[in-house]
């Protein structure tokens, strides 16, 4: 009898166990650094996400490689940036109307020194929150790292002029302003308003490329595809922004060149040429 109480119990542990994970927030490898991972229900859309946890629609869509214009699909998963501003990592945040606990989920060679360096929790933290015995993790174990701060659903915040959902529809100005397509948006947002940015001057290549000649795309050997390249040329001072799709192909026609880009953005850059000396800016990261 006490054998089938013990069993039933330890089943119920674990299926409130599987429960909690399953309905907590979990964090990813972002770079240098975390971010949070937000599976969209339905009818949400990018800009109620960015309300929902203190970020901004433009973070989002760089992150994550949205286009904040159109309807997602429910089960799309966003990549929310964690900073100051949405996630504490020192202790429980006070005087918060509402915060959720944000786990990591162990990945093979993780070590507690590396998770508590991306997270910027002290190592110390780590352990105890954990209730940890040594060094040791386990792939695929969950560990608490932080609270992240959330406006709970159909919930006002008065102080941040915040609400989930949004108080606000958006307009087409806002949707136009905050387009996927623009590039100098998410530019910005990579290089942090161009505070953080590699120069780099040479020899631009042009090469054929059919498709939407709304969005310049590029060939870079060391910024990582999807980032975007701030883009001069000198002889007339006019610049475009493009797209990264991965490494310059080692062809004869990129010989001794920095960076490829799309023949479509010759004329908005005053190049008849098939070869330019252009200046480059780009996030280092």
């Amino acid at each position: 009898m006490f054998r089938y109480i013990f069993i039933i119990l330890l089943t119920a542990i674990a299926c409130s166990a599987l429960g909690q994970q399953t309905d907590s927030l979990f964090a990813i490898r972002k770079g240098p650094a975390i971010a949070l991972t937000y599976t969209t229900q339905p009818g949400e859309n990018v800009f109620m996400a960015a309300n929902r946890f203190y970020s901004t629609q433009e973070k989002i869509e760089s992150s994550s490689m949205v286009d904040g214009r159109k309807k997602l699909p429910a089960g799309t998963t966003l990549i929310i940036p964690l900073t100051k501003d949405n996630f504490h990592a020192t202790k429980e945040p006070v005087g918060m109307e509402h915060q959720e606990r944000l786990y990591y989920r162990v990945r093979e060679k993780d070590n507690i020194a590396l998770i508590s360096l991306l997270a910027g929790v002290q190592k110390q933290d780590m352990i105890l929150w954990n209730s940890l015995h040594g060094n040791t993790l386990i792939e695929g174990q969950p560990l608490f790292i932080g609270w992240v701060k959330v406006v709970e659903k159909d919930s006002i915040n008065l102080a941040n002029g915040l609400a989930y959902p949004s108080l606000k529809p958006r307009t087409v100005a806002d949707t136009a302003k905050h387009a996927y397509g623009e590039l100098d948006s998410l530019y910005n947002v990579q290089t942090r308003n161009g505070t953080s940015t590699i120069t780099e001057k040479g020899t631009a290549v042009f090469f054929e490329k059919a498709g939407n000649n709304k969005i310049y795309y590029a060939f870079h050997n060391t910024s990582q595809r999807g980032a975007v390249i701030k883009v001069t040329y000198p002889g007339t001072g006019k610049t475009i922004y493009a797209k990264v799709l991965g490494p310059i192909p080692d062809t004869k026609l990129y010989a001794n060149s920095i960076i490829g880009i799309c023949n479509s953005a010759k004329e908005a850059l005053g190049v008849n040429d098939s070869k330019a000396w252009c200046e480059l800016f780009y996030s280092p990261n």
